[in-house]
């Protein structure tokens, strides 16, 4: 997998955008509070926490994105191996 992102730290959010295996759309935004992440045209996955949490770091929202994309690495081979 290759992952290439640019990623901005802005006063209270951390957002990332780029690429997946260089041809997939990837794009992020951690707000602390609540995270998104939208791979490709169709996958999305959101986030909220019931409590503020502080701003959020670059850090942290490294390892959200790395948690997001593994769960759509798994559902697009579930989806691969259920329509073959």
């Amino acid at each position: 997998m290759t992952l290439k992102i640019n990623m901005q730290e802005r006063d209270v959010e951390v957002v990332g955008k780029g690429t997946i295996d260089g041809i997939v759309p990837f794009y992020f935004k951690d707000q602390g509070h609540r995270w998104m992440v939208r791979i490709g045209q169709n996958w999305t996955f959101k986030q909220g926490g019931l409590v503020d949490e502080p701003i959020p770091t670059i850090s942290a929202a490294r390892n959200k994105m790395y948690w997001a994309i593994a769960q759509f690495r798994t559902q697009s081979r579930e989806l691969a191996a259920a329509s073959a």
